[in-house]
C-alpha cells in the first residue's frame, strides 16, 4: 500500500450514503490535495458529503495517463484493504500529452518534492514534463523526449491506456467513474489517430461536467495558476459529481 491517506477531521455534514466505505482515486493536481491539515480538493469534500471511511489518495502533481493507470493497478494488486466490495474507484483523466515513467526513488524524489507516488521502497513515478529548459539531467531527458515523440504518439499512448484501465477496472469486478479535468476534445481534434481508438476512450467518460469547465464558469480559478479555488472544487463536488454517483447508483441522499 502506497497510496497517501490522510487522517483529516469532517468538516461537512453528509449528505448522503453510500454502499462503499473506501475511496480509491489517482489524477493530477487537479486531485491532489495540496495540504496535510486541511480538505481543498474534490476526493475530501466527496469524502465527507457520502460518507466514505477512507480516502487512498494516488494523485500526483503533473501526472498524466501512465501514472494514473500504473498507480491505480498498483494499488489495487498491493493494498489488501481494497476489495471490489468495499472501493469505488473515481479516476480523473490529466492532459493527453503529459508522459510518466516508473524510475528509482532517488531520481524522483528530487523532481516531485510534494507529491510523488512511490510503487514500493524502490521505485516511484517520474513525469516527463512538457515544459523544461534542459539544466539538468532530468530536464534534458524530459526535453528530448517531447521533442522526439510526437504530439500524436503521446495522445495515442494515453488514449490506449484510458482503455486498458477502464477494461482492468471491470474484469476485477471494480465500480469505478472516470473523469477528466478538462475537455479532451481539443486535444484530440487534429490528431491522426484511428478514430476506433478515440470513440473507445471517450466512451470510458462519465457524463460529470468537466472539472475546469465549472471553475472557469464561476470565476473560481486560482488567478495564478489556474487550478480551482476550495469553492470551485467543492461546487463541482456537490453539483455535478455527486449528482453522477446518483445517478448510477453509486450514493442515495439521506
Amino acid at each position: 500500500m502506497t497510496a497517501k491517506i490522510r487522517n483529516l477531521p469532517n468538516q461537512f455534514t453528509c449528505t448522503h450514503n453510500t454502499q462503499f466505505k473506501n475511496l480509491l482515486v489517482s489524477g493530477c493536481s487537479f486531485t491532489y490535495n495540496n495540504s496535510d491539515k486541511h480538505l481543498c480538493s474534490w476526493p475530501y469534500y466527496l469524502r465527507d458529503l457520502v460518507g466514505f471511511d477512507e480516502v487512498y489518495d494516488c494523485s500526483q502533481s503533473g501526472a498524466g495517463s501512465n501514472h494514473i493507470f500504473n498507480s491505480i493497478i498498483n494499488e489495487i494488486e498491493t493494498n489488501t484493504n481494497i476489495n471490489t466490495q468495499d472501493t469505488l474507484v473515481i479516476i480523473m483523466w490529466s492532459g493527453l500529452t503529459r508522459t510518466d515513467v516508473i524510475a528509482q526513488q532517488d531520481i524522483t524524489t528530487a523532481w516531485h518534492p510534494m507529491s510523488n507516488y512511490c510503487f514500493d521502497d524502490q521505485f516511484a513515478t517520474l513525469s516527463i514534463f512538457n515544459d523544461t529548459n534542459g539544466s539538468t539531467v532530468i530536464d534534458q531527458l524530459c526535453l528530448q523526449y517531447k521533442k522526439t515523440v510526437s504530439v500524436d504518439a503521446q495522445i495515442y499512448e494515453s488514449l490506449i491506456k484510458i482503455i486498458a484501465l477502464k477494461t482492468y477496472l471491470d474484469q476485477k469486478g471494480f465500480k469505478s467513474v472516470i473523469t477528466s479535468w478538462k475537455d479532451p476534445g481539443p486535444e484530440i481534434k487534429n490528431t491522426k489517430i484511428n478514430q476506433s481508438i478515440i470513440d473507445s476512450a471517450m466512451s470510458t467518460l462519465n457524463n460529470t461536467k468537466y472539472l475546469d469547465w465549472y471553475a472557469e464558469s464561476k470565476n473560481l480559478k486560482e488567478p495564478n495558476d489556474g487550478h480551482p479555488l476550495p469553492d470551485g472544487y467543492l461546487g463541482w463536488t456537490r453539483e455535478h459529481l455527486l449528482p453522477g454517483l446518483e445517478s448510477i447508483g453509486y450514493a442515495t441522499r439521506l
